[in-house]
């Protein structure tokens, strides 16, 4: 891409829109921000991506498809993610300790103020996907007055069961019997019961995945690579990291994704929506479902996504954009 062409992406020529790429300080640490949409007027999103360590920014053009002529878009590279780890490479060992809950929910606070010198808003909405999901609805809970309100894509529950429960729903559809039925039970009997994300869970999950993926997933759209290696937002190094994180820079994360449970406390005080693609199989729907009516809110909702998986949006972009809007629409001031 040319150098004339990249620049016509990153900065349109458009005076009513916001196009910024900063490295603010974040609870002392270098965090990239990209801040992105067509009309200033437009309300404010800060995306949690999930993970850990799966930066959306550098393939916003791709998964956030349409996004900026509705919203204009705050994507976020965590704690030694992506931008975020480059710029503080030299010190990425001991951001690796760190990965709590308080710190996650420390940074979200800090970003939103940073944000606030940068746009003008009152409250914004805050959108957390896949394991952002657990942070994101951790701070949803704790800071409602920041928050018009929480858009969950994919709510964690808790990781163990939902392998496990995704494991029984396999075992209906597989043949009795067959090799594979027997690799999903030896996924059962051998998922550690406090799971660390080491080289036997990866293998677990690669096989797990694997199998999903032949029997449950049958409509995810594939992520096209040569747009992503061709993504004017990151560099070579960057977008490799975006593909393949240094998962042992993101221990302390997993150590709290692994250990999260989101029905510890279910109490909101801001408007919550949950959206699901109907072939969801990193975070089941039923889980939400089950425990749906102790949810407190002073509005909730659950959105099922036909023919879409666990990255609904960018499988049924214009029906998950219709369902985010209706929702909005609904919202009561």
């Amino acid at each position: 891409m040319s150098k004339s062409k990249k620049n016509a992406i990153l900065y349109p020529d458009n005076k009513k829109g916001i196009y910024l790429y900063e490295y603010p300080i974040i609870n002392e640490i270098k965090q990239y921000v990209q801040v992105r949409g067509t009309d200033r007027e437009n309300p404010l999103v800060l995306f949690i991506h999930g993970g850990p360590g799966g930066s959306v920014a550098g393939m916003c053009h791709i998964l956030q498809n349409g996004w900026e002529d509705k919203f204009t878009i705050a994507n976020w590279d965590q704690r030694n993610t992506c931008k975020t780890y480059f710029a503080n490479k030299d010190k990425s060992k001991e951001i690796a300790k760190t990965g709590t809950i308080e710190d996650f929910i420390k940074d979200i606070d800090e970003i939103i103020s940073y944000l606030h010198t940068v746009y003008d808003f009152e409250k914004l909405i805050l959108m957390g996907f896949s394991w952002g999901s657990a942070i994101g609805s951790e701070y949803a809970k704790r800071h409602p007055e920041n928050l018009l309100c929480y858009i969950s894509i994919g709510q964690l529950t808790n990781y163990r069961e939902n392998v496990l429960f995704t494991c029984k729903k396999l075992l209906e559809i597989i043949p009795k019997g067959s090799k594979d039925a027997k690799k999903v039970k030896h996924i059962i009997n051998t998922f550690p019961e406090r799971p660390s994300w080491d080289k036997t869970l990866m293998k677990c999950m690669r096989n797990y995945s694997l199998l999903c993926s032949k029997y449950i997933v049958r409509h995810a759209k594939r992520v096209p690579f040569k747009q992503i290696f061709g993504s004017p937002f990151m560099n070579f190094k960057e977008t490799i990291n975006s593909l393949i994180p240094k998962y042992n820079l993101l221990t302390k994360s997993y150590e709290t994704m692994l250990a999260y449970d989101f029905r510890n406390n279910m109490n909101y005080k801001t408007p919550v929506l949950f959206v699901f693609g109907d072939e969801e199989i990193v975070c089941n729907p039923e889980l939400v479902a089950e425990c749906f009516e102790e949810i407190s809110a002073p509005q909730k909702r659950i959105e099922i996504i036909p023919k879409a998986s666990h990255s609904c949006f960018f499988d049924q972009p214009e029906i998950f954009n219709q369902k985010i809007t209706d929702f909005l629409n609904g919202i009561k001031s």
